[in-house]
C-alpha cells in the first residue's frame, strides 16, 4: 500500500477571535509562522520514505490555509525529486477550466515523470463561494462540466459549450508529459449520498476522509461500486485521509484524540458556522443541514469524528488498525494527516518520524486486495448514506 502526507497548515488557536468577529487586532500567532512550520513538515516527506505529498485547497479562513494546490505542489516538486503530488482536492467551479488545464498540465511537466494523483470537488463552503463570486447552487452543474471539460482537455483540439462554460477550439500548451492518462483516474470527493450518486455515474474514483464508522463507510463503498456496476464500468477501491499520531506515550496519545475532536470543530466552523447561512436553503446542499448539524452549539472538545477510523496509538495498534480498514473498505491508498487542531508541530513531527519508522515499512509490504464485500449488490444501493467527510 502507497501511504502519502497531507502538508497543510491550520492557526486553530485563531478561531476564537474569527468567531467573535474581533478582526481589529492580529491573531496570537501569524499565519507566517504556521507557515513555516508547516514547511519543516514537508521536508520530511521525501526523506521518511513516504510516497507523496498531498494538501487541500482552502481560503478566507485559518482552516486548511493553502490556496492553490496547484503553486504550492509545484514548490514541493522542484524541492524534491523521488515523491509523487497529490490534491485532496482541487475545488473545480472556483477555477477557470482552460487555466486549471493548464496549471495541471504544468505541474505535470514540472514533475519529470512523477506522478500526479488528481483529487477534485465541488466544494462546501458559502464564504468559499461568495469570494469567487460564484453561485453555490450552480456548483453541481458547474463540477460536472469541468470535468468533461478536463477530460476533452487532453486531446490536441478541444472545446466546449455547455450552460456555464463556453471554450472555443484551443490547445493546451505545453502539453503534458502524461497527456492522454492524467484525467484517467480522477478520484473524486465526497460527503453526502447526492453527491456520491454524482461522483459514481461520472466515472470518478472515491476519495474521502474516514470520518464516520468503518460499517457505514462499507456500506457506502459498497454502494458506490454499485452504481459503477450499473454504468457498465469497473469497481474502484478508495484513497482515504486518515487523522494521524503515532506514540508509546499514554498522556500524548490522550492529547492526540483532543487535537482530533479539535480538527472536527473546525472544520464545522469552516464549512457550517463562520460566515454560514444555513445549508437547508441552499440549492444542492440540503444534506449537509445533517451532517454539520447547524444551529447545534459544538465544543472544541466534542467529537464529531468516529474515533475508530483516528490512527491513533502505538505502531503496533496502528498497524492493526490499517491492515483492518483495509479489509473492510478495501483500502488502496493511504493519506496520513499528522497536524491538525492545536497540536504541537514538534509533535506531529516526531509522531510521523515515528510511524516512518516502525509502521510505514509494515504498510508498505500490505496487499491492497479488492474484498468481495466492496462489489456492491443490488441491497447496497438501498443503503442511504455516504462513506466519510469531505477531504481538506
Amino acid at each position: 500500500m502507497q501511504v502519502g502526507v497531507m502538508v497543510t497548515s491550520y492557526n486553530h488557536r485563531d478561531w476564537d477571535r474569527m468567531l467573535a468577529g474581533d478582526y481589529a487586532k492580529p491573531p496570537a500567532m501569524s499565519d507566517v509562522a504556521i507557515h513555516d512550520e508547516t514547511m519543516k513538515l514537508g521536508d520530511m516527506v521525501e526523506p521518511l520514505g513516504f510516497d507523496a505529498i498531498w494538501c487541500a485547497e482552502h481560503y478566507g479562513s485559518p482552516y486548511s490555509m493553502q490556496g492553490n494546490p496547484l503553486q504550492w505542489l509545484a514548490f514541493w516538486a522542484g524541492r524534491t525529486r523521488r515523491v509523487n503530488m497529490g490534491t485532496a482536492v482541487i475545488v473545480a467551479p472556483w477555477w477557470q477550466p482552460v487555466k486549471l488545464a493548464h496549471e495541471i498540465a504544468m505541474l505535470d511537466l514540472l514533475l519529470g515523470g512523477r506522478r500526479l494523483h488528481i483529487g477534485i470537488g465541488r466544494g462546501i463552503s458559502a464564504h468559499e463561494y461568495a469570494g469567487f463570486g460564484v453561485d453555490r447552487g450552480e456548483a453541481r452543474e458547474r463540477f460536472a462540466e469541468m470535468i468533461e471539460i478536463l477530460r476533452r482537455s487532453e486531446a490536441d483540439r478541444f472545446e466546449f459549450k455547455g450552460k456555464h462554460y463556453e471554450i472555443p477550439p484551443t490547445t493546451v500548451r505545453p502539453a503534458a508529459r502524461h497527456r492522454g492518462e492524467l484525467f484517467r483516474d480522477i478520484k473524486g470527493a465526497f460527503n453526502t449520498p447526492s453527491s456520491m450518486q454524482v461522483a459514481a455515474d461520472m466515472g470518478l474514483g472515491q476519495m474521502f476522509v474516514t470520518a464516520v464508522s468503518l460499517e457505514t463507510m462499507a456500506k457506502g463503498v459498497a454502494k458506490f461500486n454499485a452504481i459503477r456496476a450499473q454504468r457498465g464500468m469497473g469497481p474502484d477501491q478508495p484513497t482515504c485521509m486518515m487523522y494521524l499520531h503515532c506514540s508509546h506515550d499514554k498522556a500524548e496519545l490522550e492529547r492526540a484524540r483532543k487535537h482530533a475532536a479539535e480538527q472536527g470543530w473546525a472544520a464545522r466552523n469552516h464549512y457550517a458556522v463562520w460566515n454560514a447561512p444555513s445549508f437547508a436553503d441552499a440549492p444542492g446542499y440540503e444534506d449537509y443541514a445533517k451532517v454539520f448539524r447547524q444551529g447545534r452549539e459544538l465544543r472544541e472538545d466534542e467529537s464529531i469524528l468516529s474515533e475508530d477510523c483516528h490512527l491513533i496509538g502505538t505502531p503496533e495498534e496502528i498497524i492493526a488498525k490499517i491492515a483492518h480498514v483495509q479489509e473492510r473498505i478495501s483500502l488502496e491508498y493511504l493519506i496520513v494527516h499528522p497536524q491538525h487542531g492545536a497540536k504541537e508541530p514538534a509533535e506531529a513531527r516526531r509522531s510521523l518520524e515515528l510511524f516512518a519508522k516502525e509502521v510505514l515499512p509494515a504498510v508498505h509490504a500490505m496487499a491492497t486486495p479488492l474484498h468481495s464485500h466492496s462489489l456492491g449488490t443490488a441491497e447496497s444501493l438501498r443503503h442511504a448514506g455516504a462513506m466519510g467527510g469531505a477531504v481538506g
